[in-house]
């Protein structure tokens, strides 16, 4: 698995070992991040560059020693955190429990003991046995993490204004004591309850510089190696056009075995500051099927992730020194690959994948097992394709060098546009084979060239019908989506306008279902950004509401937004239907005193309605009819005063004009005119 890295092995063998550096990064620390890539592409399997410092059981715990390391995430991810705060007041325990450090896009969902609850507006949990006596705050870290002010004013000398816990997300649990015949069907683990969020991770920038919350896994790979707490690489020194490209075929959408598709590359999990950046970018990299590499312009770029037919061949006449031997043994190398990955579906559970098998080998050998965990792969389809990758390029038919004449200069670098190949076309030895490029390096003075070759057959085709297989759910049932129940009846979805303040409007989507007896049974609803499918792979958010209804806080206006219910636990999500948000649906008055200026020329005025205004916009049309007219032009201006339009239009010409008021969600007035104009 080819981690190309021409400038860096020349350099060190020209300056010596430890010489080299990257914008600004010491030699060493520019040594691991190639070794990192290094290590990843030739060898997937590599436990020792797998693991993290924090285990997953405890970012997911809640912990009481005030030193542990701190904690950044990236796409989906269950967080316990750091107790910051724990007292009792009036027969209320307060948590402040340090989730994350920095800012995290936003809250899916928080979670007590294991489970899903809804909250309300005010934080209170609505779902049972907890309500009346939990309420549940968050603070996405933009600001002071820990300015609760009901914190505050309970614990005035314990919590003051000082204790901001800046730059930090949180979250406020306060639990109440609910009777003690209550108190052990309520909180069984009394003050040990677990508590935690599922989270929409850190923000990072797409290839245009804007901050976007995204899982893909090239653009999270960029920001890490800029970020303060990540690399730090300056900027400049990042090839974005690599990284570009990267980004593209990690957002390519592949066919599942169920129907639907998913974005190839998915990346989300967690880091701890401790972390070595070299053991981060391997947990990175193994998501992706990535390997970094020197550009000639000495930036960090990023290749791999899809097959490339190679535009390189080496001839007989080219090479001066072959030495190859078989890729692995049969006899002693693994025949049976295994794999996990992190599944937001099992509760944020590691889960195996279908096992890879040697049939031939097993019929005549003992089992010979290697176990591949990715941590931040989220997706059980995507770490089937993964063990595919890794089972091809850890079994290579033959690895080797090649040394040519100045010719091999041609395999120096890569193309940008999936692993890095060549050709070899040398029939006296025996080859017409292609082979990935795993190290280069040359003498223009001696006039040769080194070549590291492997074989390889393309591993990134993908039948999701025949290689795609179900995942095991785990003993005992951990998806909730695996119990059966009955559906909510007579679904309601509904928009809400929201004066935000003056003429700001919002709108919210609410959601209400029949009432039913069963004390049991409590709505759940999610919406999610788009017209997408139930089952769509996205950044669902939970609505609050009580058991019967349900409501979005206020959404982004004139976008698309799918709603999603079921009982808490039961069945399968069922679709509540797609809606445009329009944030006030409020129809703005016409426009008034619309009259031409003068007899010569195109120039009106008219009076802008005095509320619930935004712009004006003109028509036009040779017919005396407003159906059909065409739009002319939109006219900013005040609500109550004058505007003016002046235009031109063709010669010889009658033309009639009419004038529409519009508010801050593009809803039209009844038209003013027409003026009538000839020429």
């Amino acid at each position: 698995m080819a981690i190309f890295t021409a400038v860096s092995m020349w350099a060190t063998a020209a300056l010596g070992a430890g010489s080299l550096s990257v914008f600004g990064l010491s030699p060493a620390l520019t040594s691991a991040l190639f070794a990192a890539g290094r290590s990843v592409g030739w060898s997937l399997a590599s436990q020792a560059l797998a693991r993290q410092n924090v285990p997953r059981q405890q970012v997911q715990a809640n912990i009481n020693q005030t030193d542990s390391p701190r904690i950044r995430a990236y796409g989906r991810v269950l967080l316990g955190g750091i107790r910051a705060f724990w007292e009792t007041d009036d027969g209320k325990l307060y948590q402040i429990i340090v989730l994350h450090h920095g800012q995290l896009h936003g809250l899916g969902a928080f979670h007590v003991d294991g489970e899903p609850v809804t909250v309300d507006a005010n934080g209170e949990v609505t779902t049972s046995p907890f309500s009346p006596d939990l309420r549940m705050l968050f603070f996405d870290g933009a600001g002071a993490g820990g300015g609760y002010p009901s914190v505050q004013a309970a614990f005035p000398e314990l919590w003051t204004p000082n204790h901001r816990l800046q730059g930090q997300a949180t979250m406020l649990v306060v639990m109440s004591h609910p009777g003690q015949e209550q108190f052990a069907k309520v909180f069984p683990k009394g003050p040990q309850t677990v508590l935690q969020a599922e989270v929409h991770g850190s923000r990072v920038r797409d290839m245009a510089g804007a901050l976007v919350y995204t899982e893909n896994a090239a653009l999270i790979i960029r920001d890490y190696f800029t970020h303060p707490d990540g690399w730090r690489i300056p900027a400049a020194a990042i090839d974005d056009a690599s990284f570009g490209a990267f980004s593209v075929r990690c957002q390519q959408s592949v066919p599942l075995r169920a129907g639907g598709t998913e974005t190839r590359y998915r990346l989300c999990g967690t880091y701890s500051l401790d972390d070595a950046p070299k053991d981060v970018t391997a947990r990175m990299l193994a998501t992706c099927d990535g390997q970094v590499y020197q550009t000639p312009e000495g930036k960090v770029g990023i290749l791999g992730g899809a097959w490339s037919d190679p535009d390189v061949t080496i001839t007989a006449d080219d090479i001066m020194e072959l030495s190859v031997e078989d890729g692995f043994d049969p006899f002693t190398d693994f025949n049976v690959l295994k794999g996990s990955f992190v599944s937001p579906a099992h509760k944020y559970q590691p889960i195996d994948v279908p096992e890879l098998r040697d049939a031939a080998a097993l019929a005549e050998q003992g089992e010979r097992v290697e176990q591949i965990d990715i941590d931040m792969c989220p997706s059980g389809s995507q770490m089937q394709r993964l063990l595919k990758i890794i089972w091809a390029k850890r079994r290579r038919a033959m690895t080797g060098t090649l040394t040519t004449n100045l010719v091999g200069m041609k395999a120096r670098f890569p193309k940008g546009d999936g692993i890095h190949t060549i050709r070899v076309r040398a029939p006296e030895f025996g080859l017409d084979d292609v082979f990935e490029v795993t190290s280069h390096r040359f003498d223009v003075a001696g006039r040769w060239c080194e070549i590291g070759i492997a074989s390889i057959a393309n591993p990134y085709g993908w039948n999701a019908a025949v290689e795609e297989r179900p995942v095991s759910t785990p003993a005992g049932g951990l998806a909730q989506s695996s119990k059966q129940g009955p559906v909510p009846a007579g679904a309601s979805l509904t928009q809400v306008p929201v004066r935000v303040s003056g003429e700001t409007w919002g709108g919210k989507l609410r959601l209400t279902v029949n009432a039913v007896a069963r004390r049991d049974l409590t709505l759940e609803a999610q919406v999610a950004q788009g017209d997408v499918a139930v089952t769509a792979a996205l950044p669902w958010t939970t609505m609050g509401g009580d058991r019967f209804s349900a409501e979005t806080g206020i959404l982004q206006n004139e976008q698309v937004y799918t709603v999603r219910y079921r009982w808490r636990g039961q069945a399968a999500w069922q679709r509540a239907g797609a809606v445009t948000i329009v944030a006030n649906p409020n129809v703005p008055a016409s426009p008034s005193e619309f009259a031409r200026v003068g007899t010569g020329g195109v120039e009106m005025t008219w009076r802008n309605p005095p509320e619930n205004f935004w712009k004006a916009r003109v028509f036009r049309s040779q017919a005396n009819s407003f159906t059909g007219a065409s739009h002319v032009l939109d006219v900013s201006g005040t609500p109550g005063l004058m505007s003016t339009f002046r235009g031109s239009q063709p010669a010889g010409t009658t033309w009639f004009y009419w004038v529409v008021a519009l508010n801050g969600s593009s809803v039209a007035s009844p038209p003013a005119g027409p003026v009538q104009i000839a020429s």
